[in-house]
C-alpha cells in the first residue's frame, strides 16, 4: 500500500504543485491521478519513487517513510513507465528490458531470459528481442517500456501518462494489455493521466485533482460518474458522464428477441430481420422494404460487455438494434430500440 500523509510540495519560489495530499493506494489495485495540467499529478507520482521529495508530510511504501530508503535502492524496487518509453536507443531491446536485473547483479544469462519471457507476455514477438529501439512503433516500444518495468518484478509500479504519444488505436489496445497483464501480476500500480475515459476504463480507484494539487475527490470509478463531489468535478467528467456511466451497467438483464434472425431474406411484417450464416453468426440487417440489400450491423457480448457496448452496437446500425452474440461471436438474440430504451431508463433511475 502507498500512503500519502498530508503530504505538500512547494518550489524555493512559493510555487505549491501539491498542496495537504491525503490518500492511499491499497496493494494489487491500479489508483488513477486525473485532473488539469498543473495539478500535481506527476509531481505526486515522483515523490513516491524519491525523483522529487516532498516538503512537508509523508509518503509510506507499506508503512515505511520513503524518506528512509537510499533513493537508488528504492527506485530499483518500483517498476516506472514513462511517455515514448524512454528506452536506450544503443541498446538492443531484450537488453533494455534487462536494465534493471543487471543492474541488480543477475548473471546476464537469467536476466535475458527474464526479460523474453517478459517481451513475450506483454504481448511483442521474440524476434523483436535483437533489434534497436528505433525499429520498433510506437505502440512496440512502449510495451517495451512496461516489461523493463516489470523485469525484477516489483511489487509497485508507477506509470506517467505512458500511452499518450500513440495514436487511440494503439492506446486501447495497450489499456487492454495493462488490464489483461494486472489480472496475472496484481501489482500496486498509481498511474498518471489527463484522460478521463483512460482513468475511468483503467482504475480501481480515481483521485481527480484541482489546479495546484488538491484532491478534489476520491472514488471508484461507478462512485465518482454517479456521485461526483462538486461542480468541478462534475464539469471535469464532462456533460457526457452518464453515457460514461453505462460501461458500469451489466447487459445481462437486457431483454432479447429471438425470433427476428433468419437463413435468408424474406417477406416480412417487421421493419428489419438479421440474416445469420449456417453457424448462427451475423451477416447483416435486411429491411423490409429492401429485403435485398444487407445493411451493416453491430455486436455485443451478452452478460460479459456493458450497456455502453450494446448501445454503441445499435448506432453502428440503420435498425437502431443491437446484436447479442456469446463468446464465440454466434447470435443469441436482438435487442431492440424499445429494450434498450427501457434498459436505460431503468439504468437512469438506478
Amino acid at each position: 500500500m502507498i500512503t500519502f500523509d498530508a503530504v505538500t510540495k512547494r518550489y524555493p519560489d512559493g510555487t505549491v504543485a501539491v498542496d495537504n495530499l491525503s490518500l492511499e493506494a491499497p496493494t494489487g489495485e491500479i489508483t488513477v491521478f486525473v485532473g488539469p495540467s498543473g495539478c500535481g499529478k506527476t509531481t505526486s507520482l515522483r515523490m513516491i519513487n524519491r525523483m522529487i521529495d516532498a516538503s512537508d508530510g509523508q509518503i509510506l511504501l507499506d508503512g515505511t517513510p520513503v524518506r528512509s530508503i537510499d533513493p537508488p535502492t528504492l527506485r530499483r524496487g518500483i517498476g516506472y513507465v514513462i511517455q515514448q518509453a524512454g528506452l536506450f536507443p544503443h541498446r538492443k531491446i531484450v537488453d533494455n528490458v534487462a536494465t534493471v536485473p543487471y543492474l541488480l547483479g543477475w548473471d546476464k544469462r537469467k536476466a535475458r531470459a527474464r526479460a523474453m519471457e517478459l517481451i513475450e507476455r506483454v504481448g511483442l514477438d521474440p524476434a523483436l528481442a535483437q533489434r534497436y529501439p528505433f525499429q520498433l512503433s510506437g505502440g512496440q516500444q512502449q510495451r517495451v517500456g512496461v516489461a523493463r518495468a516489470l523485469a525484477a518484478d516489483p511489487p509497485v509500479l508507477l506509470m506517467d501518462e505512458p500511452f499518450s504519444a500513440v495514436d487511440p488505436v494503439v492506446r486501447t489496445n495497450l489499456q487492454d494489455e495493462l488490464l489483461r497483464l494486472q489480472s496475472e501480476l496484481n501489482k500496486t500500480i498509481v498511474f498518471v493521466t489527463h484522460d478521463i475515459d483512460e482513468a475511468i476504463k483503467l482504475g480501481d480507484r480515481v483521485a481527480v485533482l484541482r489546479v495546484g494539487g488538491v484532491l478534489a475527490q476520491l472514488a471508484d470509478p461507478k462512485t465518482l460518474l454517479s456521485d461526483p463531489a462538486d461542480d468541478f468535478v462534475r464539469e471535469f467528467l464532462g456533460h457526457d458522464r452518464g453515457i460514461r456511466r453505462l460501461q458500469f451497467v451489466s447487459t445481462e438483464q437486457l431483454r432479447l428477441r429471438t425470433d427476428l434472425t433468419v437463413r435468408e431474406a424474406v417477406t416480412t411484417d417487421e421493419p428489419w430481420l438479421l440474416v445469420v450464416d449456417g453457424d448462427d453468426r451475423p451477416t447483416g440487417w435486411i429491411s423490409r422494404d429492401d429485403p435485398d440489400r444487407l445493411e451493416p450491423y453491430g455486436t455485443y457480448v451478452h452478460g460479459r460487455d456493458s450497456m455502453r457496448s450494446a448501445l454503441d452496437a445499435a448506432l453502428l446500425s440503420p435498425s437502431g438494434c443491437s446484436v447479442a452474440v456469446d463468446g464465440d461471436g454466434r447470435v443469441v438474440g436482438v435487442a431492440t430500440r424499445e429494450a434498450l430504451d427501457d434498459a436505460l431508463s431503468e439504468a437512469a433511475d438506478g
